[in-house]
């Protein structure tokens, strides 16, 4: 019995071991950054892991089979909020597209597809007209009601606040992941997109035991 016990309190202290080591792996500065002063996101029940991304950049194209299924398994205390960047002329409204999707409620339906028609189908939306139509045709989604909200303040006003964070929390390239506005992991460090999901796993689960969530 005690050779017993004697196993698992070594099994226990070797786990707790290994945890710290991948712990100590990550350095502050080279695998992430700290972004100082952190980002308020003003959600005192869940961590908000944001997702910059631009639908022009063939990058975040890329990014959209990994981040989707870390996004399904995600626990109810983690939420994932996708932030569109304007960051050349013609992405606002690609920007102005994915907020009004959101606010129809259809966000889900058209977001890889709204993907794959650009990179994939090589279509150029200039204009907020041509993504009325696109919707209209591909998801039955009344032309007239989609330039409504589209055109609406109420939209013009995420989208200027999505500049004003991408300003706040140092975004400089997409796609990037920020952890509860404090955390900005380094995905050529780290080598690998599913290297930078674990961290970003990693630094959910801290805030969350730091939020005593």
């Amino acid at each position: 019995m005690k050779k017993i016990v004697l196993l698992l309190l070594t099994l226990c202290i070797f786990n707790a071991s290994a945890q710290d080591s991948n712990a100590k792996n990550y350095t502050a500065g080279r695998h992430y950054t700290v972004i100082d002063p952190a980002f308020e996101t003003d959600n005192n029940e869940q961590v908000i892991v944001y997702e910059f991304f631009g639908y022009m950049c063939p990058h975040c194209s890329s990014f959209q089979p990994y981040i989707k299924p870390w996004h399904e398994k995600l626990p109810k205390n983690v939420k994932l909020v996708r932030v569109p960047v304007v960051f050349q002329p013609g992405w606002d409204v690609l920007a102005k597209a994915y907020y009004t999707a959101e606010t129809m409620g259809i966000i889900e339906k058209t977001h890889q597809p709204l993907f794959d028609a650009i990179h994939k189908q090589r279509k150029n939306f200039r204009t907020i007209e041509s993504l009325a139509s696109w919707f209209e045709d591909n998801f039955s989604v009344d032309k007239e009601a989609f330039l409504s909200t589209a055109n609406s303040f109420m939209i013009d006003s995420k989208v200027r606040q999505s500049n004003n964070m991408m300003r706040k929390m140092q975004i400089t390239s997409t796609p990037t992941i920020i952890i509860n506005g404090k955390y900005k992991p380094n995905v050529k460090a780290l080598g690998s997109i599913p290297a930078l999901l674990d961290m970003a796993t990693y630094l959910s689960n801290l805030e969350a035991k730091s939020m005593g969530l």
